[in-house]
């Protein structure tokens, strides 16, 4: 049994080519029980191809991959195929049926009761449309479908390939919600996505992967950290006796022409380096500026993201 914090999938110097481009130059990555980890990179930098050697949708030329201490060689016994859920980003279901039979089509197959259908219709809030054709739904309900059908065999892990692109706004939210759920449950998450906050907001940790190499690993908060810049906006107010012409001349000479700042209506607000130049910047702006306020701006992942890539 795998305990939590223990790696439940370990990858090891993985390589792929296809047509003399290398697609995969040595991943490796551990992932552990329990947690949500998020992939993330550029178009074409290797995301998606780990993804399917991982479910034994593609061989790779080199490396070693162990899923739940079984090391895994070309394909997945078929005991631990029903342990791995797997949402692609294109849809595969069948369109013709409605989200009812699609669901028990596929229960049937691996001889699950009608009553897990019915619970995950609902808990997904596909139960209104259960008995609608699949052709008809909309991308968001596709998916909201699709992880449904991923989730019948009650898996251990479940792999999520771009799950809310381009989705409405009711539907992305409903997975973000669920995938928190399923961590609640123990389940292990790998979500694969190119929005940076919801990366931020359900990851325990993010692989940042580029030209097919996984670059760094850790904590959104880890990776924010370490961010050298950090800066601070700070809010003034312009004396009033002071004309537009005489305002924009005083911040210029104290300001540097690469600061970033606006001046409208007599408010100034302006963003700052933290350093020692920050309170002489403020001290000379007070001579003239009411200052109302200052807030420590908080680092995102795009700026993690720009670095890594740089």
């Amino acid at each position: 049994m795998i305990r939590m914090s223990e790696p439940i999938i370990e990858i090891n110097n993985l390589e792929k080519t296809f047509s003399g481009f290398k697609a995969l130059q040595g991943i490796n990555l551990q992932i552990n029980k329990g947690e949500i980890v998020g992939l993330l990179g550029p178009n074409g930098a290797g995301k998606t191809t780990t993804l399917k050697i991982l479910t034994g949708l593609l061989n790779a030329d080199r490396g070693s991959i162990k899923i739940m201490g079984v090391e895994i060689d070309k394909q997945l016994p078929a005991w631990l195929k029903a342990k791995i859920g797997v949402v692609f980003e294109e849809s595969n279901l069948y369109l013709r049926l409605n989200a009812l039979d699609n669901l028990k089509l596929f229960a049937g197959i691996n001889k699950i009761g009608s009553e897990k259908v019915q619970e995950l219709l609902t808990e997904y809030q596909l139960q209104d449309a259960a008995r609608k054709e699949v052709k008809k739904f909309s991308k968001g309900m596709k998916k909201r479908l699709m992880i449904c059908r991923a989730l019948l065999a009650e898996p251990e892990i479940l792999i999520l390939d771009e799950a809310t692109g381009g989705l409405d706004p009711i539907s992305a939210e409903i997975i973000r919600e669920k995938v928190l759920d399923l961590k609640k449950e123990g389940k292990t998450v790998i979500l694969c996505t190119h929005y940076l906050e919801e990366a931020d907001r359900l990851c325990d940790r993010i692989a940042f992967i580029n030209q097919g190499q996984v670059i760094a690993v850790d904590s959104p908060a880890v990776f924010k950290d370490s961010l050298q810049e950090k800066y601070i906006e700070l809010k003034f107010l312009a004396d009033s006796e002071m004309s537009e012409q005489r305002r924009q001349d005083f911040i210029e000479e104290i300001l540097d022409s690469d600061d970033n700042y606006s001046l409208q209506s007599g408010y100034l607000t302006l963003q700052l380096n933290i350093n020692q130049q920050l309170f002489e910047k403020a001290a000379g702006l007070s001579s003239k500026f009411k200052l109302l306020g200052l807030e420590k701006i908080e680092a995102d992942l795009q700026q993690v993201f720009n670095n890594l890539n740089n």
